[in-house]
């Protein structure tokens, strides 16, 4: 339980936060009259390092098992880059709408002429828009509790065999 709370934690502050940073690096760019679409990451790479800092310096995040917090992160990420979209949406006479994501899609692309595969789309030069959803906490907290449960069997398999075996030698 401490886990989904602290994820809710997460998630409800970077949601703020990334529409409070989102917001004024949109009204900034705007002002400057460069066009927002192709540097609004700026405002989630921004957010990101903001949320590492905060959860470091509050002492956030203890109730996380690491590997399994990194394994997860990794896991979704790899599904991302290797499993393809399958049927992507024509969304006009060259774009195309492109949803990744195992099993929640999270991520959407938006691209003209672009391919299934996410890594082909990124260095397309053809994303005119993307989109990224809160399906990614729900494939963090799928894939966390999925491998907390597997350790738990392992381990637990563990020191039944060799319980059993050291009663084998008495």
């Amino acid at each position: 339980m401490r886990v989904v709370l602290e994820s809710l934690r997460f998630v409800i502050i970077f949601s703020l936060l990334w529409t409070m940073i989102g917001a004024i690096t949109h009204l900034t760019l705007l002002s400057l009259g460069v066009i927002v679409e192709p540097y609004i990451w700026i405002a989630f790479v921004g957010v990101l390092i903001f949320m590492f800092a905060l959860y470091r310096n509050r002492g956030w995040g203890i109730f996380f098992n690491k590997k399994i917090l990194c394994t997860s992160v990794i896991l979704i990420i790899l599904f991302v880059l290797f499993i393809p979209d399958s049927s992507p949406a024509h969304l006009h006479t060259t774009k195309y709408v492109y949803s990744y994501g195992f099993p929640f899609q999270f991520l959407t692309l938006y691209v003209e002429n672009g391919n299934e595969f996410v890594i082909s789309n990124l260095f397309s030069g053809g994303i005119t828009a993307w989109d990224l959803s809160m399906g990614v906490f729900g494939n963090f907290i799928l894939f966390y509790f999925t491998l907390h449960f597997i350790r738990k069997k392992l381990s637990n398999g563990l020191v039944n065999k060799k319980s059993e075996s050291t009663s084998d030698i008495h």
